[in-house]
């Protein structure tokens, strides 16, 4: 049936039915009618020119064969409610268009009640809200998203007003800052949660967000449980249509860990991980900042440099660990010694520094250097043993020694270079002098390197005689090397590596090893020499193992330990370590060796050396020898010395004797031994065989 028939049957004529019809089809929108069940029985024509198709396949219950299949049940179950009430139907669904796509529409409908209610028809319209739809869903789309990033985003993003108050917060910022309720923070001044010292760099950077730019910073900001926590913060412009700045956008990320792990990293490059105290480049930054404060200020600083002394027997006798145990408990004391602002660093192995700012003057500086010395020396206990810690100190001031601070440190360098050159122990401060000192000892150990390196240290040997008839009765071995240009040199030209623990014993195994392979070469032909005598430094008994390595040498060599004897100085029992040379000695002694004390009377002499150390022979230096003919108190003395030695069942050696002069004093005292010039020079292996042939035939 046509839309115009039906209205006619409902009573319409037909011109009547002609206007309303030529009326509804003008109106812009798409009105329908139906009947009070429902059925539709006229849609404008508006509806071919919005939607497409044909205008007749709507009427009835076609409409329905266009709604989207997933809105069919829906929307015919709320006009069939409508229907059955008699009330407003509203609806909106997805039209199926004839080009294969679907475009929302809005259906509306109101029923003309009878006199006694009932639905005489209905009028309806449907509007195309396609557009309006797709933008609610993409705006709602877009809500959506941002806040899926807002609260998936692990930093706290705040929406801050122009005028600098709060006006969102994410809830993992609020988690994060530990916020339980935001609304009652809303419309506070965000300015107002960072403490006094943050608040100026925060208004900075809101102003800047203001103008239009970017800003950021780091800063401390506990949270509002108090935790400490640092951020990093991002402050940037909201922008409208036009560009102006509506409101300021906030993003703070929590850096604590961060920042926490920098300062353990920062700490870590600074200090020293086995005693916590900083290390050689946080000295060398604070003693440049020193000496500039010092220039502004016009005062004083002061150097110590301290060197643990024999620190690395300690390593080679207990081990690693007891050495790191040492350095402990060196850098504890060397803290508690020195005032808290002075600065106490580890700077190498066994080295440490302290520096003094605003010092007074020189006394000072040694003062602290004694008190320094003091606390070291005292026992520490390590392995069930008691180690006395002692240590060598070399200072320097500033502006007084040095201009800068790289001078500061090298002038103090060199005064604690001299000091261990000259014996160690103690405190010295620079000198112009120690310069050239420090120049000779260093070119030394350069050469007792170079020596040891390609293995060019050989020993020469001078003969021993009795004086009673002038026969050869040992061999005393003497350290000589050769230099590649200028030949060979004597021991006084690396005297400096004798007091150095790793070259004197490098040094020391060297000399042995060749002095059992000539002893070797001797015995297998025959040769008469009868004892060699091996000169042991100080040093080489640091090891306390001195015997043990002397003894397995013989034995590589199949060299018998009675054919040796060891010589050592007053310097070895008087030295740090002298347990181990008592050891050593003993051990030796029970051997076979016989032990020689060389160089009596020329330093510290004491009579208890003679009785505490198995002492076989004792040797008179040549400086008393060369001068008793014209000195009668120094005569004298070595009269004393060989009478002494008689009664103590020692043998007497003269070191030195050049004349016959002196051959015969020493013959008339009852001295035993002789060895000097007057007798032979050192000469190298080579010669001995005839040299020991034609002496023992003359």
């Amino acid at each position: 049936m046509s839309s115009t028939g039906q209205l006619i049957k409902d009573g319409l004529s037909d011109r009547r039915a002609t206007q309303v019809e030529r009326v509804l089809n003008s109106v812009p929108h798409v009105l329908w009618s139906a009947t009070p069940d429902g059925q539709l029985d006229f849609v404008s024509d508006q509806w071919a020119s919005h939607f497409g198709g044909d205008t007749n396949l709507m009427l009835g219950g076609g409409w329905q064969e266009r709604v989207h299949c997933d809105d069919v049940e829906q929307v015919t179950r709320a006009w069939t409610a409508a229907i059955a009430a008699g009330e407003l139907f509203q609806a909106e669904y997805r039209l199926h268009m004839p080009d294969g796509k679907y475009r929302w529409i809005s259906v509306a409908a109101k029923p003309e009640h009878r006199a006694d209610g009932s639905v005489l028809r209905w009028f309806g319209s449907c509007t195309d809200i396609n557009d309006r739809v797709l933008a609610e869903r993409e705006l709602r789309e877009s809500e959506l998203l941002y806040r899926s990033v807002l609260e998936a985003s692990a930093d706290c993003i705040k929406i801050v007003s122009l005028d600098g108050r709060l006006e969102l917060m994410n809830e993992p910022g609020q988690r994060t800052m530990d916020v339980d309720d935001f609304q009652r923070l809303i419309g506070k001044p965000w300015v107002a949660f960072w403490p006094d010292e943050m608040r100026d760099t925060v208004k900075s950077a809101m102003r800047a967000a203001r103008g239009g730019k970017t800003a950021r910073f780091d800063g401390y900001c506990p949270t509002a449980k108090g935790t400490p926590k640092w951020w990093d913060v991002v402050v940037s412009p909201i922008l409208g249509e036009d560009g102006e700045v509506l409101k300021l956008l906030s993003i703070s990320r929590d850096i604590t860990t961060e920042r926490q792990r920098c300062s353990e990293l920062l700490w870590a490059s600074e200090h020293d991980s086995l005693t916590q105290l900083p290390n050689r480049r946080a000295f060398q930054n604070r003693l440049q900042a020193a000496t500039i404060r010092a220039m502004g200020s016009d005062s004083r600083v002061g150097l110590l440099l301290v060197d643990l002394d024999h620190f690395k027997h300690v390593n080679d006798t207990l081990g690693h660990p007891a050495g790191d145990t040492l350095l402990k408990t060196f850098a504890k004391r060397l803290r508690a010694t020195v005032r808290n602002e002075d600065f106490v660093a580890r700077i190498g192995g066994d080295e440490f520094a302290i520096i003094i700012e605003n010092l007074e003057d020189a006394n000072d500086l040694l003062a602290i250097g004694d008190a320094v010395i003091s606390r070291l020396s005292l026992p520490v206990r390590i392995q069930q043993r008691a180690l006395s810690g002692g240590a060598s100190i070399g200072g320097a001031i500033f502006p007084v020694h040095a201009q800068t601070a790289n001078d500061l440190f090298k002038l103090a360098d060199t005064a604690l270079y001299c000091l261990k050159a000259e014996g160690r122990g103690g405190t010295t401060l620079f000198e112009s002098r120690m310069r050239e000192e420090a120049q000779r000892s260093a070119s030394q150990l350069s050469l007792a390197r170079l020596a040891v390196t390609e293995r060019t240290v050989i020993p020469h040997y001078q003969a021993k005689a009795r004086l009673s008839d002038g026969s050869t009765c040992g061999l005393e071995a003497l350290m000589r090397w050769e230099h590649s240009t200028r030949g060979l040199q004597l021991p006084e030209t690396i005297e400096t590596a004798f007091g150095d623990y790793d070259l004197a014993s490098r040094i020391g195994e060297l000399v042995q090893s060749r002095i059992a392979c000539d002893v070797r070469s001797w015995i297998r032909r025959g040769v008469k020499f009868g004892r060699v005598s091996i000169n042991a430094s100080p040093a080489e008994f640091l090891r306390d193992d001195y015997a043990e390595r002397l003894l397995s040498k013989l034995r590589e060599y199949e060299v018998p330990p009675f054919l040796i004897e060891v010589e050592v100085t007053e310097h070895a029992l008087m030295e740090r370590g002298t347990s181990y040379v008592v050891r050593a000695l003993n051990q030796l002694k029970a051997a076979g060796m016989r032990i020689a004390l060389d160089d009596f009377g020329t330093g510290c002499s004491s009579l208890s050396h003679l009785r505490d150390f198995p002492v076989d022979v004792l040797k008179i230096d040549k400086s008393f020898v060369q001068r008793m003919v014209e000195n009668s108190e120094i005569a004298a003395i070595v009269a004393a010395v060989v009478n002494l030695s008689k009664s103590l069942c020692i043998e007497t050696v003269a070191e030195g004797v050049e004349t016959k002069l002196q051959a015969e004093i020493l013959r008339g005292f009852g001295c035993d031994l002789a060895q000097g010039y007057l007798f032979g020079r050192p000469i190298e292996s080579d010669a001995i065989a005839a040299m020991l042939g034609a002496r023992n035939a003359a």
